[in-house]
Formats: C-alpha cells, sequence, structure tokens
C-alpha cells in the first residue's frame, strides 16, 4: 500500500475532520519499520455511542493511542492522528538505526497507523461520525537522551491543532471526553487546548482506563494569555520546529571558540 492511500484512509477526502490530521507521520513512507504490537481487549462498555455526538481526546502512550482509535472507529468514531513529530531519516548520520537516535520512539506509532489504515478501508466510520482525535501522551518523554546527534522529535500541541467549539458546535457537538492511561497532571499544552474549548462552552468530561467506572465531570481552570505564549514559546525556543510545522531535527554539537 502507498504513502497516499495510507494517509487516504486516515484522512479521506471527503471527509469533515480530516484537515486536521497530521501528516507528519505518514511523510517518510514506505520504510522498514518494527511489527504493530496487538493490543489486548478493550473494555468500552461505559462509553456513550457515537450518536451522543461526544468528541473524544485520545491521550495515551505510543500505539496504545492509535489500538483505542481503531476500537473507537468500531464504535462509529473517526479517529484523527494528532501525531506532529516527525521519524527520523532511516540511515542516521551516527551510523546508528533511526529508532536508537530519536529522543521519543513514534516508529511503533507509525506501525500502527501503517496496519490500522486497512480497517479503515475495508469498515470506515459514516463520513458524519464524531471524531476521536489520537495524541500520544508520550510526545515529550525521552526516549533518548537530547543530546548532540540525537533526533529530538519532541512535541507540543497548540489550541489550532483542534476544531473550535463553534467548528464542534456545527456539527452537534458540545460534549469532549479525555482518555487517559490513568489518574494525573495533563500536560500543559494539551490542558490548555481543553481549556479553551471549556470557555467556549464545550462541557468536558475524563476517563482512567485504569480505573472502574463511568467518565467524571472535568472542570479545568480557566486559560490565562500567558499560556499560549508559552506554547508558542516552546515551540520557537524548547522544541525543534520544521518549517511544514511539525517536530524533529538533529541536535548539532554546540559551536566552538
Amino acid at each position: 500500500m502507498t504513502r497516499d492511500e495510507i494517509f487516504e484512509a486516515w484522512a479521506p477526502t471527503d471527509g469533515i475532520w480530516s484537515n486536521w490530521v497530521k501528516p507528519a507521520p505518514f511523510a517518510q513512507l514506505p520504510r522498514s519499520l518494527p511489527p504493530d504490537s496487538e493490543s489486548p481487549p478493550i473494555n468500552l462498555s461505559w462509553l456513550s455511542p457515537a450518536g451522543d455526538r461526544v468528541a473524544i481526546v485520545v491521550d495515551l502512550p505510543g500505539a496504545g493511542s492509535v489500538h483505542l482509535g481503531l476500537a473507537l472507529a468500531r464504535l462509529g468514531y473517526r479517529p484523527v492522528p494528532l501525531y506532529n513529530a516527525r521519524l527520523p531519516p532511516e540511515a542516521a548520520a551516527t551510523g546508528a538505526p533511526s529508532n536508537e537516535t530519536a529522543v521519543v520512539h513514534i516508529e511503533p506509532i507509525v506501525s500502527a497507523l501503517t496496519r490500522g489504515c486497512e480497517q479503515l478501508r475495508v469498515s470506515p466510520p459514516p463520513l458524519d461520525a464524531p471524531p476521536a482525535f489520537l495524541i500520544d501522551a508520550d510526545r515529550q518523554a525521552t526516549h533518548t537522551a537530547p543530546l548532540p546527534d540525537a533526533f529530538d522529535n519532541r512535541s507540543v500541541v497548540f489550541v489550532t491543532d483542534f476544531p473550535s467549539a463553534a467548528t464542534l458546535a456545527r456539527h452537534e457537538i458540545t460534549r469532549a471526553l479525555l482518555i487517559r492511561e490513568r489518574a494525573g497532571p495533563i500536560g500543559s499544552d494539551l490542558s490548555y487546548a481543553l481549556q479553551v474549548w471549556q470557555q467556549a462552552g464545550v462541557h468536558l468530561e475524563w476517563k482512567a482506563l485504569s480505573e472502574p467506572g463511568p467518565p467524571a465531570s472535568l472542570s479545568l481552570p480557566r486559560a490565562r494569555w500567558w499560556r499560549g505564549v508559552r506554547q508558542r514559546l516552546l515551540e520557537l525556543f524548547g522544541f525543534r520546529r520544521t518549517e511544514s510545522g511539525d517536530f524533529g531535527g538533529y541536535i548539532p554539537h554546540p559551536s566552538s571558540g
């Protein structure tokens, strides 16, 4: 299957949410990838049916976010990959395998996206399906130390990576559900994006997969303007953002003298 065919499965031309699918993980296909590991069945009996028009944000580590997205697709949701980190070139400058030079290990994510596209081609969700935005909870976790010669592909999510509350409302969506692995602090970048939704009238809920019971209401503190400034400063100075808007680049050696 070609790169364009894989991307089309996740971002169909006539899809409502396709404009938000990030092309970064698909850009360097085809390439050799590790096999996608099988995911144990996920109990989603607590989840509202897709007809209830709830937007979902999946914030799980690595390929687990893709696997849950595919499970949600079988229930009538449209998975929308928001992974904005690049894979390092296959032949790294150091001669090491690409996955060993990357600060964030995203090859399992790309492998899961590649395998999962067949499900979406055979059994696509309805065109008007509510979205399930897929995010890597480990987007800033360091698999390799960010030192010279490492490929720094740590990333952040921005408010603009999501449709606005007004756009959601046009599609009869006024609720959003955050799914995480367990309870704990939400990444500041994602928290800010959710705060903006909340202030615009979107009712937020959250669910930890490690805990029993239905989703609970989520109330976040009011978004402050400086949080947006902080995200942009991270973009400019904290991480390596490319001209195309995704994240990834080799860390140079400090200049001498």
